[in-house]
């Protein structure tokens, strides 16, 4: 008779109910991801044996398209509940190059219907005895297992049905895939500018609110407006995207009145859900964002992740309208900073002055403040200062402001303060998961303390909510290319748009392709920095060139504060590694480029076995942050210190 896969697993204060899908460490329950559980799930059924990476994707994911840093995340994530981490293991062992084995004590207990040794409060009520006759012996069996596993490996027949047992668990275990919502901006009913405006800026604000309805997927701002385009394929969007629902209505003002109409409709059968118009005050705006979500979530059978709040009161439409106005000149990439920061932040400082007790009004200036730090390094002190009091004062009027977590959180990152930094940037992105803002800032602090597989999975999420944006495509190419996949960095750069041509250029560079490197830099690269990287590209193919390629890039940085990184590339580079990590950590600080990640990419090894590389770890306090939440994939403790691949 074939026998089953064992239903539970219990040795030194660990015990696996496979049966109850939970995890107890020490008789407290674990909190973990199904996909994570049904990873363990499946490594326990088999102890001893190598599982590959590719047999894991096939019996957890069924070998969907999930990249590596997917299932580093999740291993990460199975080890902290097993409270070990990749340098300390004692369980899961990494087997380099192959993938993972579960090597539990020789004292674990497995039990066919979890009795065994595992806690009471994972036992089921007592069988009757005949059944419990039974189990005594498939238990001596399955002991056996733990002690000859290689040889039933060598043999299949048990161990490739716990194997298979295992992957039925894990399709079990994998939650039916969440609603994906995407909202169209509301039609103004009526040619007046000021409705123009407030349909608008509403339509990007319900998108906020109801991406903290747990259980969906809001697709972003951005993608949202290149999706609704005229031009755009709206229904193969639709289909690519998985979009299950649609929310669509109009707008109508008059005076201080409001009365939006709004359908929501299942894109799969056509049909409309309900229809409800809301009447309100433009002053309650705030308390329509809550009742439309409400709305949603009820009609979805899903739960709303909104805090309780009081109601809280904008200012009449007029200054609603410039509110929202202000707002969307931050998100201009296309004007001049006097054109869109400068008039934002001095719209801002309007609208405080009129209602000091405006969160909306004062998160605002804030995000003006801090993008104008970023752009003015010799006035960011101060800006950034101003930045943190304004985001301070909107986080007591109204807590549900994610930004102004994001805003303190860039302070925390700024003075190496990583515990807080990255709590608070978690926490906004909870409150806020489809805001490009918030979870882009999160993804580049990850990647900065070097968790690229986390970050890229971050990244990937937000590449699921906004997958338009080009931002979105930049940050996930420049992380990918950071860990060495070049060929997948490239197929995100060439996506990213405009901004992404610097990083085309390295990616092309690293890929070994100097003549298409080439032809980004005179065809595509800025005149102003366009010199360096040029002579750079021809001094890459012909070394005899790089004392011109120096001067060239030398030359491109004068009456500029930034730092080249072309200077990394240079044949003697790793002569100047610790002016190199220094410069490196400066443009982190100035929270304006990607290029800090040079210091995590592959390419660039000799700088982490620089001996100025582990003082850096030191002094900037991310060797504290990783002994006490865990090393990345790629360091180690070593001594007092670390090392790095």
């Amino acid at each position: 008779m074939a026998e089953s896969a064992p239903a539970s697993l219990a040795f030194d204060g660990i015990a696996i109910d496979v049966a109850g899908r939970r995890l107890l460490r020490d008789g407290a329950e674990q909190a973990l991801e199904p996909k994570a559980f049904a990873v363990l799930a499946l490594l326990a059924a088999a102890p001893g044996r190598v599982f590959t990476r590719e047999e894991i994707l096939d019996a957890v994911w069924g070998h969907r398209h999930v990249t590596p840093g997917v299932l580093n995340r999740i291993v990460t994530l199975v080890r902290q509940a097993l409270g070990e981490d990749a340098q300390n293991a004692r369980l899961l062992q990494t087997v380099h190059g192959v993938g993972y084995r579960f090597d539990p004590p020789a004292s674990a207990a497995p039990t066919v219907d979890g009795v065994g040794d595992v806690p009471a409060a994972m036992r089921p009520a007592a069988p009757a005895p005949p059944r419990r006759a039974r189990r005594g012996a498939v238990g001596l069996s399955l002991g056996l297992v733990a002690v000859l596993g290689l040889a039933f490996v060598a043999g299949g027949g048990l161990v490739r049905q716990r194997i298979d047992a295992a992957a039925s668990l894990a399709a079990a275990a994998a939650p039916a895939p969440p609603p994906v919502l995407i909202v169209m901006p509301l039609k103004p009913i009526g040619g007046e500018e000021g409705s123009r405006v407030i349909a608008e800026g509403l339509s990007e604000e319900l998108i906020c609110s109801l991406a903290r309805v747990d259980g969906l997927r809001v697709i972003a701002h951005t993608s949202t407006l290149v999706a609704t385009t005229d031009e755009s394929d709206t229904a193969g969007l639709v289909r690519r995207l998985g979009i299950t629902h649609a929310l669509e209505g109009n707008l109508q003002q008059a005076g201080q009145a409001l009365r939006v109409r709004l359908r929501l409709v299942d894109t799969g059968s056509g049909s409309t859900v309900w229809v409800k118009d809301f009447d309100r005050e433009v002053s309650e705006v705030l308390g329509l964002q809550r009742d439309v979500a409400h709305e949603v979530a009820a009609s979805l059978a899903l739960r709303m992740g909104l805090d309780p709040a009081a109601a809280i009161r904008s200012g009449d439409a007029d200054f609603v309208r410039r509110s929202m106005e202000a707002r969307a000149l931050l998100a201009r990439t296309d004007l001049p900073e006097e054109a869109s920061v400068a008039v934002a932040e001095n719209e801002f400082r309007v609208l405080v002055r009129e209602r000091p007790t405006d969160a909306r009004a004062r998160t605002g200036l804030a995000l003006a403040l801090l993008v104008r730090s970023q752009r003015q390094p010799a006035h960011a002190p101060a800006l950034r200062e101003e930045s943190l009091r304004e985001a301070m004062i909107a986080r007591q009027l109204d807590p549900t402001q994610p930004e102004s977590y994001s805003v303190e959180a860039h302070a925390a990152c700024d003075r190496n303060d990583w515990e807080h930094c990255l709590a608070l940037r978690e926490q906004a992105r909870q409150m806020a998961p489809s805001n490009l803002f918030v979870v882009y800032a999160n993804v580049v602090s990850l990647a900065e303390l070097g968790y690229l597989d986390r970050a890229e999975a971050l990244a990937r999420d937000l590449s699921m909510r906004d997958p338009l944006a080009g931002s979105v495509h930049f940050i996930l190419g420049r992380i990918l290319d950071t860990q060495g996949r070049h060929d997948e960095a490239r197929v995100e750069l060439e996506q990213a748009g405009s901004r992404a041509f610097g990083a085309r250029w390295l990616n092309a560079v690293w890929r070994g392709d100097l003549a298409g490197a080439l032809r980004i830099a005179e065809a595509d690269i800025a005149s102003a920095p366009a010199a360096g990287f040029v002579a750079t590209s021809r001094a890459l193919a012909d070394p005899a060139l790089w004392p011109q390629a120096k001067a060239a890039f030398e030359r491109a940085g004068q009456g500029t504060p930034a730092w080249s990184f072309l200077r990394v590339l240079a044949p003697d580079a790793g002569d100047d590694a610790a002016e190199t990590i220094r410069q490196l950590d400066a443009m982190r600080h100035s929270g304006y480029s990607s290029w800090q990640l040079l210091l995590w990419s592959r390419d660039l090894a000799w700088l982490r076995r620089d001996p100025a590389f582990p003082a850096y770890l030191r002094d900037s306090g991310i060797l504290d942050y990783w002994r006490k939440h865990g090393f990345p994939n790629q360091c180690r403790p070593v001594g007092d210190g670390a090392a790095c691949d």
